[in-house]
C-alpha cells in the first residue's frame, strides 16, 4: 500500500528519533535558515565554534581563560613574559569562624520589643519614617554591631587560593601569540614564537587543562621551550606585593600560619609542594589564640615537571623557583588534595560496590576527619605519581572524551551566534564549577587570587545568589549539577532547625541569608534585617522539590522530602492568621529594600514571602501525596495555602502593579524583580498560569526600575516566563556585563535607589567571576520550552529569536524535548518519555490538535483534548513524534 506525504515524512522523522536520545551522533551540514535539519545536533562541535581567540596578552586575572572540572578551577593569564595559571578549588576555604556572636543573639520575642523600643524612640527624635532603626537608633545599632561582628569585621571564612605556577621566559626571545579556549574540551592553547639571535624561529605550541576526572592542572608544549624559570606562588595571609618591591607580609596573631612550601630535585623530573593549615576556630577577645580542633582542615599542591632542574634555595612558606638546565619540553603535573578527596575515594570506591545504594555522597560540613584523610601531603604526592605514569596524551584523550559525554546530554542551535554562544559559553562555565560530590560554588566559583573573590566572604547568599546557580542545570538536562547544592540544604538542616527552636521557639527550620562550608553550626549573620527574610527558607529549598518534578525519582524525594517539611512546618507555625481570614507575614523583610521600619509599617506581607511559600506549600502537598506521608499536616498545609494573603500591590500611572510590601511607595528603584515574585520564582504566574493575574503581571514587568547589578538572568526569565522577552534587549544586557574572558559580571545599571550619582557603576565587575550569572541558559531556555505550568509549550518567546531548535532540554514529568522553529513555526517537535508519565502539550500550531506517534512502532497514540491542551499516556523510555492533526 502507498503511504500519503504526511505518513512518509513522519516514518522518516521516527526512523531518526533515536539518534537523538543516543550519547553520541555526528554533526550536519544541512541547514535551512541556518539552522541544521538532520536527525542529530551536536553540541561538542556547536560549542567548539565559539572558542575563545585573542590575538594579545590577557594579563590581568579578569581577562583570564577559566578552566575547571567542576571542582578545580584555574584561571590562566598570559603576559609578555609569562603564562600564569591560579589555581582555586570549591572546598579550599579559609573556615575560621568566631562563634562568640551566637551568644549575643536576643531571642525573637525580645527582639520585636527592642524593635518596638527604637520605633518609639524614632518617632520622639521626629523620624516616624525612619526606613532603618536598626541603624537609625544608638542602642539597636550597637546590638546589630556585636551580632554581626564576627561576619562584618572579619575577613574569614573566605575561599583560599591555592597559589599560582608561573612559568616564565624571556621576552627579548620568546613572544606570546594567538591563545584559545575551546568550550569543547576544556582545552587552553597559546602559541609562543621563538627565536635566537641569528634572528631563526620556531613556533611552540603550549597546553593547559583540568582534568575532567582527577583535577589534574596540566600544562605542556609539543616541543622544547627556552624558559627562565617555573615558579609556583603559594597564597600567603596578610602579604601584599608592592610595584617595585617583593612586598611585605603582617604578623598579627589572626592570620593563617604561613604555608609550607618545599622542592626537590631527581634525574629526570622536578617537584614542588604546598601546605597550607586551615583551624576551624576563630581568635576572639577572649580567646586570641584558639587551641587546635578535631575540625581542623587543610589542603596540599602537589606538582611535578618533567626533564632537568634545579632549585633556589627559599625559605618556607615563600616562592619556590625552579630553573632548567637544559632547552627541554615542557610537562607539569599538579594535583590539589583536601581531607575531603581522601574520605570521598573511599566512599565512592564502597559505594561502587554496595547495590541500591544512593546516586551520589553527600559529607556532613562539620565531619571530623581522620588522620589518614588530613594526611592530603601523601594524597597529593601520590595522585601526581600516579598520573606521571601515564602518557599526558591519554589523559588528555580522556579528559575530552568526558567533555564529549557532558555536552552530549543537551544541545541548542540558533541563527543568532550571539545568543548560541552565550548558552555554550555558559554551560561550559558551569560544567567547570559544578560536579557531583564536589562542595558548591560560592558566590564567586572556584576561580580566585588574594582577594578576589572574596566579597562577602564569597559565601552561600540565600536571597537569590546562590539559588540562581541552579535555575537552568534542570532544563538543560544536566540535573546532577544540582547535587552540591542538596548537600549545602542537608548541611544547613541541622543550623536551621537549631536556629528554629532557640530563636523562634518554633518547628521546623529557617534557613539563613548567609552560609559557608565551614564546620561552624551557628547562623552566620544573624543580623537585623537581613536575618529576617522569611523568604529565605521556601527560596532555599525551592530546587530540592523541582529536581524531583523534572526527574520523577521518587527515591531521591525520600532523602529531600525531610528538608521540604522541617521549611513547611516552620513557615505554617510563623504565619498568623488576620480577621480576614487569610495567612499573613508580619512582621517581615523585603529583601535588600526597607530595613526595620517605624511600628512595621513597610514590614508586613512581602510579596516574594507570599509566593515563594505558595510554591513550598503546594510542593509540601503534592510531595506528601506522591510518599504517602504526613497526612493530618497536609491538611494544615493545604489549608494555610488555600488562604494565603493577596499579593500587596498598588495603583501607579499606568494602573495597579504589585509592590514588594504592603504599604510600599510606587516607583521604586529596586535591585531586584521582586515585585514579581509571583511570576518567577514563585511560579504562580506565567502563560496559561493564573490568568487572572495576567494584566497586572505585565504592567509590573513593563514599568518596574532596577537599578542592575543582580538582574541580569533574573529579570530576563521572568520576562520570557510572560512571553514579553525582547532578545536583542536580552543580547545588549548581557554584552553590557560580558568580560573579555565571556564571563558576565554584576554591572550597575541605574543610580537614584541605593545607588549615589557618583558611584563607581563596575564596583562589582572586579570582585570575582559571579558564578550566579552562569544560569544565562535558562533565560533561553525558557525561551524555547515552559513546562512549569502542568504542560509543555514549545517556542512560548520568540522576540528577536530568529530560527532555533533544541536537542533533548529536559521538561517537568522526565521528559526530553527536541523541537524546531524556522522563524515563522515549529516544524518539528518530539519527547521521549523516561518515566511514562501523563504528558501534556499545548500544541505550537495555532490552535491545532495534535498527532502523536510512537517511534518504536510508528502506532499512533490516543490524545486528549481539554481547552488548549493536548494529553497522551506515554511509555516509560518511549519516544513520540508530535505533528499537527
Amino acid at each position: 500500500m502507498r503511504s500519503n506525504r504526511r505518513e512518509f515524512l513522519e516514518a522518516t522523522a521516527l526512523a531518526s528519533l533515536a539518534a537523538v536520545h543516543s550519547p553520541y551522533g555526528t554533526s550536519s551540514d544541512s541547514r535551512t535558515n541556518g539552522i541544521s535539519t538532520d536527525e542529530h545536533l551536536n553540541a561538542s562541535e556547536i560549542a567548539r565554534k565559539h572558542m575563545i581567540v585573542r590575538d594579545t596578552p590577557s594579563s590581568s586575572f579578569f581577562e583570564g581563560m577559566l578552566l575547571g572540572n567542576g571542582d578545580v578551577g584555574a584561571c590562566v593569564v598570559v603576559r609578555p613574559d609569562a603564562l600564569g595559571i591560579h589555581i582555586g578549588k570549591n572546598d579550599c576555604w579559609d573556615i575560621r569562624v568566631s562563634e562568640d556572636i551566637a551568644n549575643h543573639v536576643l531571642p525573637f520575642r525580645e527582639l520585636l520589643q527592642l524593635w518596638q523600643r527604637a520605633s518609639e524612640e524614632a518617632k520622639r527624635m521626629g523620624k516616624p519614617d525612619m526606613l532603618y532603626v536598626e541603624t537609625g537608633i544608638d542602642f539597636f545599632r550597637e546590638y546589630s554591631q556585636k551580632v554581626g561582628s564576627s561576619y562584618d569585621g572579619k575577613k574569614w571564612p573566605r575561599p583560599w587560593p591555592c597559589g599560582t605556577i608561573w612559568i616564565n621566559w624571556d621576552p627579548t626571545w620568546v613572544e606570546p601569540g594567538q591563545h584559545t579556549l575551546d568550550f569543547a574540551t576544556g582545552l587552553f592553547t597559546l602559541t609562543l614564537r621563538c627565536t635566537n639571535f641569528e634572528n631563526e624561529s620556531n613556533r611552540v605550541q603550549l597546553s593547559v587543562f583540568v582534568d575532567w576526572e582527577t583535577g589534574l592542572v596540566s600544562a605542556s608544549t609539543d616541543q622544547a621551550l627556552p624558559m627562565r624559570s617555573i615558579v609556583y606562588s603559594p597564597e600567603v595571609d596578610g602579604f601584599h606585593a608592592g610595584p617595585f618591591e617583593s612586598g611585605k607580609r603582617k604578623d598579627p596573631s589572626e592570620l593563617l600560619a604561613s604555608p609550607e612550601t618545599s622542592a626537590a630535585i631527581f634525574p629526570d623530573f622536578a617537584e614542588f609542594s604546598s601546605f597550607q593549615y586551615f583551624p576551624a576556630l576563630g581568635p576572639t577577645s577572649d580567646r586570641p589564640s584558639p587551641p587546635l580542633s578535631d575540625k581542623d582542615r587543610n589542603f596540599s599542591l602537589h606538582g611535578r615537571i618533567t626533564g632537568r632542574w634545579s632549585v633556589e634555595a627559599a625559605d618556607p612558606g615563600s616562592d619556590v623557583h625552579l630553573k632548567p638546565q637544559a632547552r627541554q619540553p615542557l610537562r607539569i603535573d599538579a594535583v590539589v588534595a583536601t581531607p575531603r578527596d581522601s574520605l570521598l575515594k573511599r566512599l565512592v570506591q564502597q559505594q561502587a560496590t554496595t547495590r541500591g545504594g544512593p546516586d551520589w555522597v553527600s559529607i556532613p560540613q562539620n565531619h571530623v576527619y581522620s588522620a589518614e584523610d588530613r594526611d592530603t601531603k601523601t594524597f597529593a604526592r601520590d595522585g601526581v605519581a600516579e598520573l606521571a605514569k601515564s602518557e599526558l596524551r591519554g589523559i588528555r584523550h580522556n579528559s575530552e572524551s568526558k567533555w564529549r559525554e557532558f555536552w552530549s546530554h543537551s544541545a541548542v542551535e540558533f541563527t543568532d551566534r550571539e545568543l548560541e554562544r552565550i548558552w555554550y559559553e555558559n554551560q561550559y562555565f558551569l560544567a567547570c564549577c559544578l560536579r557531583p560530590n564536589k562542595v558548591a560554588p560560592g558566590l564567586f566559583a572556584n576561580w580566585s587570587a588574594g582577594d578576589i573573590g572574596t566579597s562577602w566572604h564569597g559565601d552561600y547568599h540565600a536571597d537569590y545568589n546562590c539559588e540562581q546557580v541552579y535555575w537552568g542545570v534542570f532544563s538543560s538536562n544536566h540535573v546532577e549539577q544540582h547535587l552540591p547544592f542538596v548537600e549545602v540544604c542537608e548541611n544547613l538542616l541541622p543550623i536551621a532547625t537549631k536556629f528554629a527552636a532557640e530563636h523562634f521557639e518554633l518547628p521546623g527550620a529557617f534557613f539563613p541569608v548567609s552560609s559557608y562550608p565551614a564546620p561552624s553550626q551557628i547562623v552566620a549573620y544573624p543580623v537585623p534585617p537581613w536575618a529576617y527574610q522569611f523568604a529565605m527558607t521556601p527560596w532555599m529549598v525551592q530546587s530540592l522539590w523541582w529536581q524531583y518534578l523534572y526527574t520523577q525519582d521518587k527515591e531521591y524525594l525520600r532523602r529531600v522530602y525531610p528538608i521540604l517539611r522541617e521549611a513547611a512546618r516552620f513557615i505554617a507555625a510563623y504565619l498568623k492568621r488576620n480577621d480576614d481570614k487569610k495567612y499573613h507575614f508580619s512582621p517581615t523583610v523585603s529583601s535588600e529594600n526597607w530595613g526595620f521600619t517605624v511600628d512595621q509599617r513597610l514590614n508586613q506581607d512581602s510579596i516574594l514571602d507570599l509566593a515563594l511559600t505558595n510554591f513550598l506549600l503546594n510542593a509540601i502537598v503534592e510531595a506528601s501525596i506522591v510518599l504517602d506521608v504526613d497526612e493530618g499536616e497536609r491538611v494544615r498545609w493545604k489549608e494555610i495555602w488555600e488562604n494565603m494573603a493577596p499579593y500587596p500591590s498598588a495603583s501607579g500611572p499606568y494602573g495597579e502593579v504589585w509592590v514588594d510590601v504592603k504599604n510600599a511607595p510606587v516607583g521604586h528603584i529596586y535591585n531586584l524583580p521582586v515585585t514579581l515574585a509571583p511570576v518567577f520564582p514563585g511560579e504562580q504566574v506565567g502563560i496559561g498560569l493564573n490568568t487572572q493575574y495576567w494584566d497586572i503581571a505585565k504592567r509590573t514587568a513593563r514599568t518596574i526600575s532596577l537599578e542592575g547589578g543582580n538582574d541580569l538572568v533574573y529579570q530576563p526569565l521572568i520576562r520570557a516566563r510572560l512571553g514579553m522577552l525582547d532578545l536583542e534587549w536580552f543580547k545588549q544586557e548581557v554584552r553590557y556585563c560580558r568580560l573579555p574572558n565571556g564571563v558576565a559580571n554584576d554591572r550597575v545599571r541605574q543610580s537614584g535607589g541605593r545607588y549615589a550619582q557618583s558611584l563607581d557603576f563596575d564596583y562589582m565587575m572586579r570582585m570575582g567571576f559571579w558564578s550566579e550569572n552562569f544560569s544565562l541558559p535558562a533565560v533561553l531556555n525558557e525561551c524555547m520550552m515552559q513546562s512549569y505550568a502542568d504542560c509543555i509549550r514549545v517556542f512560548p518567546n520568540t522576540h528577536n529569536l530568529g530560527p532555533a531548535r533544541f536537542e533533548n532540554l529536559r521538561a517537568v514529568g522526565a521528559f526530553l524535548i527536541s523541537a524546531t522553529y524556522d522563524g515563522e513555526k515549529v516544524t518539528h517537535l518530539s519527547l521521549h518519555s523516561e518515566k511514562g508519565k501523563t504528558a501534556k502539550l499545548v500544541s505550537p500550531w495555532n490552535g491545532s490538535g495534535l498527532r502523536v506517534t510512537r517511534g518504536s512502532d510508528h502506532g499512533q497514540v490516543q490524545v486528549a483534548l481539554k481547552g488548549d491542551v493536548v494529553s497522551f499516556d506515554t511509555r516509560a523510555e518511549e519516544t513520540y513524534l508530535i505533528t499537527p492533526a
